[in-house]
């Protein structure tokens, strides 16, 4: 087995909600099956972390095969200077891009291109991310989806019409990923009668976050801040397959998110902000797209769903058929072909 040095934010017992360090986590438990792996989890110290990957780097030349980061685009344009410092070689570092920013930070002149386009391998979530990249010259990329273990539960099969929908957002509490333009929605649509219900998952960014959810949670009796929820057992995701329809209103670009691949598991059908990569990781099938920031489409959708029922049927049937396509082990196999072929130098 080839020796690399993993760098990345893992899960903590502190911080494990993060959609990043599960992702990180997740690929070094594939990756150390495949490697003789070492790890530099940047969830420490900041200052003793860089001067750890500065003398592993500058004295593991021989020691070290490659190089992998697994990290968001600032962060391992961080690490990367830093290998540059310590003359270890670019052909020879491996870059899972954690989230779509690569891209958006070279064109802003934020990140040079000269710092990752002599990597080893880029390895991004999306078709697009690929194209952008080559756009800019870069030829050595891979795409893989995000992925998650896929915990088997029996599809939870849902009867309607209803008078009420129960919805769904899972994701961190903050203005751009859209949960006060979702509230504001629904004050509206449940202006004569309660038609839906909300209940949001996640962390509040900052304490003046926390504050306006449960202010809004206490003043709308149809809305319920229930805090933060870890995903990953069979009762977590059998609790997620009781909701009619996940919403996902953001207003990032997004890459794919790992909540998405949740209500796959689950079985609940999506309704979408068409985010930078929405109809890559959606389809017609399993899930509906409004446009992205704009609050009467949001509503409409809303509405639309909630007169037309039956339509909810086939999406939850088609978005539970889609679990299997974002496992560990598709993600494993993928890994075991990548190292087999590209890693024999």
């Amino acid at each position: 087995m080839k020796k690399m040095l993993f760098i990345s934010c893992l899960n903590t017992s502190k911080e494990k909600f993060d959609g990043e360090r599960i992702k990180c986590t997740l690929i070094y438990e594939s990756l150390r099956k495949f490697a003789d792996l070492s790890l530099i989890n940047l969830s420490g110290h900041k200052i003793i972390n860089t001067l750890s990957i500065f003398f592993k780097a500058l004295f593991g030349r021989r020691k070290y095969k490659y190089i992998v980061i697994s990290k968001d685009a600032h962060g391992a344009n961080i690490i990367q200077k830093v290998l540059r410092l310590a003359r270890y070689p670019s052909n020879r570092v491996v870059y899972f891009e954690i989230g779509p920013f690569l891209y958006d930070r070279i064109l802003n002149g934020s990140i040079k291109k000269e710092t990752f386009i002599k990597d080893k391998l880029i390895v991004v979530e999306t078709s697009s991310m690929k194209e952008e990249l080559q756009s800019l010259g870069f030829e050595r990329i891979s795409v893989f989806p995000n992925f998650k273990p896929i915990c088997r539960i029996d599809f939870n099969e849902q009867h309607y019409p209803k008078d009420v929908l129960k919805l769904v957002y899972l994701s961190r509490i903050e203005e751009p990923k859209g949960i006060y333009d979702l509230i504001d929605c629904l004050v509206e649509l449940n202006q004569e009668k309660t038609r839906f219900v909300l209940d949001v998952f996640g962390r509040p960014q900052n304490k003046d976050e926390e504050a306006k959810i449960k202010e809004l949670s206490d003043k709308y009796d149809f809305i319920n801040f229930q805090g933060m929820m870890e995903v990953g057992s069979k009762e977590s995701y059998e609790n997620l397959s009781k909701y009619d329809l996940h919403v996902f209103p953001t207003k990032y670009r997004e890459g794919f998110p790992g909540s998405i691949i949740d209500f796959f598991i689950a079985g609940v059908p999506t309704l979408s902000a068409s985010f930078a990569r929405a109809h890559e990781v959606l389809s017609e099938n399993d899930s509906i797209i409004y446009e992205q920031g704009n609050n009467n489409d949001l509503m409409n959708n809303l509405e639309f769903i909630y007169n037309n029922q039956t339509k909810l049927v086939d999406l939850r049937k088609n978005s539970f058929e889609r679990r299997e396509q974002y496992s560990v082990e598709s993600f494993e196999k993928y890994l075991k072909e990548l190292i087999e072929r590209d890693f024999n130098e």
